[in-house]
């Protein structure tokens, strides 16, 4: 019976340990709380950290300055010296890209644990290494609209996917102070803006978009270095203010950045009174402020580095290696930049040996360091797939630029509020791509006149497309039949359509109804005259022909393409498109019929309150009522979606049809399909797709647009331009038609093509 108590005591002890592993959430067992994220994260830290000597395990809480220019006897030196300590990482200040690339691999070859490589580039590689590519300084993105602070991760984003293909893990970035003060020598244009709540929203979204590549994001110089007049690099600067003005300004943008996840933070070299009165204790060295303010009571669980530590705020009153001591004590994980790194290791190290609280301050912060390695996957390095950015990752960098320049168009947000106030739209959503990148992306207004009472449009809002069904749906399902050789261009309709056969347009080709060259009426109003989709497919077949062989645009050639697909494949025009286009391509937000597709009302803009027809606010379901008579799916209406499924279906035209990987149409029947083939008639289409005019201004787009590009628009608001020679896509997506589809506002302001002409104009592209 002993022996049985004794195996349910050893299962109640161990207990926590087997849920622990379960969960894959492990606690270090220290008094500072430090957690990993899985069971091998631990055993990793534990297997390294467990190779390392006292005086190693301090070392790897150095990052030291990569010296520029280096002769072959230097850098031997430098080399020994990392082999040697055992350092945790080096930070690179100047030079050029192949050169730093070079010492990123030797340094890693010859360190025992593998390196942090860390880079102070606030605007990119191109702030130290002067052969790579410079953003703007943070200031810049200031000045932009609250709607495009997306394009601050995009550039985030860039920035880490090139520090990461150069072998960098760490960037000093992004500046989260406040620029407060105008006379202050250091921060200025490389703060966010003057306002703690915008310098949160664009650091949040810069420090995402470079985590997202796996670069560690450090927030800086915390606790605030906006509002001083005097520069931390030559003394210690004050920062007066009480604490509740320090909690409203200069820390609300670090408590917001470290509630969304940032990584690394560095503490500045500031004296600040109302968080630690130790007169001419730098906030760098105070342990009130790094582990009581920052660690405990903001609970920020990531990486601390110091800044520099050849910084005069942090020497002139330390010594340099007591400071660095002082700096560890306090809570920082990693001293940077140490001036003395053999005597800052001997002290202490030194003071180490009697000194068990800074042992165990030694231990959390190297485990600190290793973990962060192992979440950078420093474990997992190829130094052989490292390389210095090319060609095509400049041009990336310019896209970004692009951007930054044309969501700095306040001319653009001001035509698209000012449709808002001027009643032609109650709201809209526009995208612009250039090169597979998002350039400019807004979402304005709401779903009607009635703001209180009415939904905000979001990025998700699905719009009714109208015409732009005819390019979206219709042209790309015939486009692939032909590409799989299921039909030909000059195959006549009535061979798949028996309802055309014995009629007068038992002769019409494909080629001709996808080019409105077939002589068919515009339309006609077959809701009020038929009930069901046989009988007006009857009535279209009985439908009169022009008598002149010329371009008119007209619905009937494109209902009769989408009963052309679902004879050929046995899919109606959704399925089909859903099959072979939305869903391989991932789209979410793009649907025939969208409440029958779990989509809810407030999901979708209304359109029109039609009292003629429906007698009723038309909301979910098609505006166009011949589509509306044919079931909701028809070859010239019925398509609803939003302006990023939308582009991401014209950016696999401009890839020549491919998307994500896979190939979904060859390049050759994109090329076809946008000829014009009966120019001879005065016909600017291609097949499916409108073209600006052969000759003279084009009314429908801006003069700017190249003759190669091609799009369509749609009578509920909406406009989708594609210019091939400028790898540029322009969506403008609206429901101008409610409450009624008169005045057409939206058309006679011309506000799409204005909007158009301003993005050639600030891309500087023209013909």
């Amino acid at each position: 019976m002993k022996y049985l108590f004794f195996i349910f005591f050893l299962f109640l002890v161990s207990l926590p340990c087997q849920l622990r592993a379960q969960n894959h959430i492990v606690k270090e067992r220290d008094a500072e709380g430090v957690y990993y994220s899985s069971v091998e994260e631990q055993k990793w830290v534990d297997s390294v950290y467990n190779t390392l000597t006292m005086r190693q395990r301090i070392a790897q809480l150095m990052v030291i300055r990569v010296p520029s220019n280096m002769k072959d006897d230097a850098e031997n030196k430098f080399l020994r010296k990392i082999e040697q300590t055992r350092v945790g990482g080096i930070c690179f200040f100047a030079g050029k890209a192949e050169q730093q690339l070079r010492l990123t691999k030797l340094c890693q070859q010859h360190s025992f644990v593998p390196l942090m490589i860390c880079i102070d580039g606030e605007w990119g590689l191109g702030m130290r290494l002067k052969d790579c590519f410079s953003f703007p300084r943070q200031s810049i993105y200031g000045t932009l609209p609250s709607v495009a602070d997306t394009i601050v991760y995009d550039v985030g984003r860039e920035i880490g996917r090139q520090c990461r293909m150069m072998g960098v893990h760490v960037n000093f970035a992004p500046v989260m102070d406040v620029n407060s003060n105008p006379k202050n020598p250091v921060i200025g244009t490389r703060s966010f803006s003057d306002s703690p709540q915008r310098v949160a929203a664009l650091g949040i979204q810069y420090m995402l978009g470079l985590q997202s590549q796996g670069v560690m994001a450090v927030a800086k110089h915390f606790p605030g270095h906006g509002d001083t007049e005097t520069d931390s690099h030559k003394t210690l600067p004050i920062v007066p203010h009480p604490r509740q003005h320090l909690d409203s300004i200069e820390l609300l943008p670090f408590r917001s950045i470290i509630e969304k996840g940032v990584q690394g933070m560095m503490t500045a070299h500031l004296f600040v009174p109302s968080l630690d009165s130790t007169v001419g204790l730098p906030s760098s060295l105070s342990y009130p402020i790094v582990t009581g303010l920052l660690r405990k009571e903001m609970g920020f669980d990531g990486l601390i580095f110091t800044d520099g530590m050849e910084m005069k705020g942090v020497t002139k009153g330390f010594g340099t290696t007591e400071a660095a001591l002082r700096a560890l004590r306090a809570g920082n994980d990693v001293i940077l930049l140490p001036a003395d790194l053999e005597g800052v290791l001997k002290t202490i190290h030194e003071a180490a040996t009697y000194d068990s609280d800074l042992k165990k301050r030694i231990e959390v912060s190297c485990r600190r360091v290793l973990r962060a390695k192992y979440r950078l996957k420093l474990d997992q390095i190829n130094l052989n797939a490292l390389h210095v950015p090319t060609s095509n990752d400049s041009l990336r960098c310019e896209m970004a630029m692009e951007g930054v320049t044309l969501n700095n168009d306040q001319r653009i947000d001001n035509i698209l509020l000012n449709g808002i106030r001027e009643k032609a739209y109650p709201g809209c959503q526009m995208l612009v791509m250039r090169h597979g990148m998002v350039i400019y992306r807004r979402a304005y207004g709401y779903y009607t006149y009635d703001d209180a009472n009415s939904c905000k449009v979001n990025y998700n809002t699905l719009y009714d497309l109208a015409s732009v069904t005819k390019v979206a749906a219709t042209t790309i399902a015939i486009m692939k039949l032909v590409d799989d050789g299921e039909i030909a261009f000059d195959d006549s309709l009535s061979q798949y359509l028996p309802y055309l056969k014995n009629s007068n347009k038992q002769s019409i080709t494909i080629r001709e109804a996808l080019s409105h060259n077939a002589r068919l009426k515009a339309f006609d109003q077959y809701w009020a005259l038929a009930t069901t989709g046989s009988e007006i497919r009857n009535l279209i077949a009985q439908s009169a022909l022009q008598r002149e062989y010329k371009y008119l645009y007209s619905d009937l050639g494109p209902i009769m393409l989408a009963d052309v697909v679902e004879s050929v494949s046995g899919m109606t025009l959704d399925q089909y498109m859903h099959v072979h286009f939305y869903a391989p391509m991932n789209l979410k937000h793009i649907s025939f019929k969208p409440l029958e597709q779990g989509f809810d009302y407030d999901q979708i803009a209304p359109t029109e309150e039609e009292m003629v027809y429906r007698n009723r606010l038309i909301h979910g379901i098609v505006h166009d009522p011949n589509a509306y008579a044919l079931g909701g799916v028809a070859g010239h209406a019925g398509l609803f979606s939003n302006a990023d499924d939308l582009g991401a279906l014209m950016q696999m035209l401009l890839n020549g049809g491919t998307y994500g990987g896979k190939r979904l149409l060859s390049s050759a029947v994109i090329d076809t399909f946008n000829n014009r083939y009966f120019t001879r008639y005065g016909n600017r289409r291609a097949l499916g797709f409108d073209k600006p005019l052969i000759d003279g201004d084009s009314p429908h787009v801006a003069a700017e647009v190249s003759q190669s590009s091609f799009g369509h628009t749609g009578f509920t608001g909406t406009m989708v331009w594609v210019d091939p020679k400028y790898d540029l896509i322009y969506i403008f997506l609206s429901n101008r038609v409610y409450p009624s589809a008169t005045p057409n506002k939206l058309a006679q302001m011309n506000i799409r093509t204005d909007i158009q002409k301003l993005i050639y104009q600030d891309l500087k592209l023209n013909n």
